[in-house]
């Protein structure tokens, strides 16, 4: 199962506008390398059977690695990329494409407050970007719901100020997901991102749901190491997923 199924507006993106334009870079080659990567975990409601959906691909990961030089932009594609986690243990992302990807049936664990870095060991040489996973979003959404009805999702959390975030909508039923929230990937803050709207046509009669809240803080030029700050950076947090149903 591709990383890419579930959340197909927050992954596979195209890593050189996840945190602004690479090219920009071109000019600091003493460290040409940049990485970008997106940590998500995903927080089921209690009785919630994911199994045979989507939702049962739990937490995932994505880096892209690419270094800049007076040619263009490249991907270190003979990079190796992990993700390590003080509770977890360490992941290794497989290169996919343009990018290295893991989800939860690599043994992925998103634990809330954990100290996680994601590392790439390239040519004898290593960048790397270490944050906090804060916990998720604290939201009121009924879980008996009239079709046709919008819902306004205000994506906050009292413990946690988040830099951006995103809404999701899976049809339980149906097994896919019929709505996503539009994200800018060349604005990793964006807080006009907390506040979302879901058209009422999503939620259609005798249908069951389930409404994905995403809350995610962008990392610092202080969390990135061995790597060119223009460029570089990490989205981190967990999609908390509250069960809707329109019987």
């Amino acid at each position: 199962m591709s990383i890419s199924m579930l959340w197909t507006g927050w992954m596979m993106m195209g890593g050189c506008k996840l945190f602004g334009a690479i090219d920009e870079a071109r000019e600091l080659l003493d460290e040409p390398v940049t990485m970008q990567a997106l940590y998500i975990g995903l927080e089921l409601p209690d009785g919630m059977d994911a199994q045979g959906t989507l939702l049962a691909i739990g937490a995932q990961s994505q880096a892209w690695v690419q270094r800049t030089g007076s040619s263009g932009v490249s991907v270190v594609d003979d990079a190796k990329v992990s993700l390590i986690s003080d509770r977890s243990g360490s992941v290794r992302l497989s290169f996919e494409g343009a990018s290295w990807i893991a989800d939860g049936y690599d043994g992925l664990d998103y634990v809330v407050g954990d100290e996680i870095k994601v590392i790439a060991d390239y040519g004898g040489e290593r960048g790397s970007i270490e944050m906090l996973t804060p916990p998720g979003p604290v939201v009121a959404i009924s879980e008996n719901h009239s079709p046709g009805i919008g819902i306004r999702v205000n994506i906050s959390n009292p413990e946690v100020d988040y830099d951006n975030g995103g809404v999701l909508v899976y049809d339980l039923l149906g097994q896919q997901v019929v709505w996503e929230s539009d994200y800018d990937v060349s604005k990793p803050i964006d807080p006009g991102n907390l506040v979302i709207d879901v058209d009422g046509s999503v939620f259609e009669a005798d249908g069951l749901y389930a409404v994905g809240v995403l809350g995610l803080v962008a990392s610092t030029e202080d969390d990135l190491s061995g790597l060119n700050p223009l460029g570089s950076g990490m989205l981190t947090g967990v999609m908390v997923v509250y069960p809707v149903s329109t019987f």
